[in-house]
């Protein structure tokens, strides 16, 4: 039963995440009264971020995956958009790691 739910767990690890962008779209639009031109241009940026994100996926560290899905996801369904933020500021920081000096 274990070994079943850790072969599914490491399965769904591999896949890009599903969040509700519609639903998200819907809330960021809300925000500014309901409005058309911000909810279309959020479909957009979400699209192209995800887009973006979905042939690299299972290149990217297991860690940086798993965190920045939980940031994506923070407030709701999820945005592609800040899952993509989260992924290039991980990704710069890993290669970036400054020296403490005394």
């Amino acid at each position: 039963m274990i070994a079943g739910f850790l072969a599914v767990s490491s399965a769904s690890a591999q896949q890009m995440p599903r969040y509700d962008v519609d639903g998200y779209c819907r809330q960021v639009s809300d925000i500014s009264g309901g409005s058309d031109v911000i909810y279309n241009g959020c479909i957009d940026m979400e699209q192209q971020a995800y887009n973006k994100r979905k042939a690299e996926w299972t290149s990217l560290p297991q860690k940086t995956r798993s965190y920045c899905d939980e940031v994506a996801r923070v407030g709701g369904g999820g945005s592609y958009s800040i899952l993509d933020g989260c992924i290039d500021m991980e990704v710069g920081a890993a290669g970036s790691t400054p020296a403490f000096k005394y």
